[in-house]
């Protein structure tokens, strides 16, 4: 009777242990191309505008399949975004468990703990695209443009040097648009901490350099609206020129010479842009306080040419959505057809709302 026990357990044992290799040595699931994922966020982003969220994977099912199967068969984007409770990651993308494996942090900055969480959404979730998020009115952005500005709050000992990252991208938007000043930076700067994140990730992960070259992921920076949910999408060929300036300089530590706001980027920057030309045009003096219109307004006017700031560029735009900006190659040249900016009384009340 011993012996027959014994035997059973021996056996059970080892069916066990038969099947454990066969889960732990499954067949890899193939993942959609990175453009593929790409789309299918924007399709995501396209239904929670429109209140068509379909909840994907919400179930008990997949609840059920997440504790028995490899994330890692199932998640397409690795996202790196800030831990604004504004951002819901998975809702904005009508994503569900296992679809998206999320990063966060404030002003999704990329510190060497965001790199090596990217890296292993990358090598063992094997997720085909990376986003790197930002959104608008970002608190981490505001709080260190303020305080470079000398009147923002005092911090704790420890949040500083996680907003370390974020201060060469205010420090060069200062440097692009010298006539702005205080809160009118924060719009512009909230794109340039994109690319400054998008370079640390390059700089200090030869692995994901590697993979993008070999056309496997796609790096991609995108803003979200926390006004009405809409993402929009920064262009390719900056995320390209910033990968070619780290594989140039590997050992440079400054940031490469990033466009200024690109076509895909909130209205808020749009009309930033604008004002910061217009006004100088005018009084050669103060930067403008107005904001943009809501994300589906149309594009402002083009500035005339009145300064020497940079060139804005050219940007992928989600669904078509987002209003187009100048176009660099016109340097701010004669005026589009498209209507004037918000008067100065409207854009300011706009300005002190945006900004809280």
């Amino acid at each position: 009777m011993k012996k027959t026990s014994l035997r059973l357990i021996l056996c059970l044992l080892l069916t066990c242990m038969i099947a454990f290799a066969g889960c732990s040595g499954e067949q890899k699931i193939p993942k959609p191309s990175p453009d593929q994922v790409i789309q299918m966020l924007k399709d995501g982003n396209e239904r929670f505008l429109n209140g068509k969220s379909e909840h994907p994977h919400l179930d008990k099912e997949r609840m059920r399949q997440a504790s028995l199967e490899d994330q890692g068969n199932h998640a397409y984007a690795t996202i790196l975004a800030s831990s604004d409770s504004r951002v819901p990651v998975e809702a904005i993308f009508d994503a569900g468990i296992m679809d998206i494996f999320a990063v966060r942090v404030p002003g999704n900055v990329c510190n060497p703990d965001q790199v090596s969480a990217i890296e292993y959404g990358i090598e063992q979730i094997r997720t085909p695209v990376v986003v790197v998020l930002g959104n608008t009115q970002c608190p981490a952005v505001t709080a260190v443009t303020r305080a470079m500005n000398e009147h923002g709050k005092d911090m704790e000992k420890n949040i500083p040097p996680m907003f370390a990252g974020i201060k060469p991208a205010v420090q060069r938007t200062m440097e692009k648009y010298p006539k702005a000043k205080g809160d009118s930076i924060i719009t512009l700067a909230i794109e340039e901490n994109i690319y400054i994140s998008i370079r640390d990730l390059f700089l200090n992960s030869p692995a994901t350099r590697e993979r993008v070259k070999a056309g496997k992921v796609k790096v991609a920076g995108a803003i979200y609206d926390v006004s009405d949910g809409r993402v929009y999408w920064l262009e390719d060929t900056t995320v390209d020129s910033i990968l070619q300036e780290v594989e140039g300089k590997p050992d440079d530590t400054q940031a490469p010479d990033t466009p200024e706001a690109s076509d895909g980027a909130v209205p808020e920057a749009q009309e930033e842009v604008q004002q910061v030309h217009e006004n100088a045009a005018e009084t050669h003096e103060a930067a403008p306080e107005a904001h943009g219109d809501k994300a589906n307004a149309p594009a402002p006017s083009e500035a005339d040419e009145a300064t020497a700031e940079p060139k804005t560029h050219d940007a992928e735009v989600s669904h078509g959505a987002a209003p187009k900006a100048p176009d660099a190659n016109e340097a701010h040249g004669a005026a589009t057809d498209a209507p004037a900016p918000p008067k100065a009384d409207e854009t300011e009340s706009h300005d002190s709302e945006s900004h809280h």
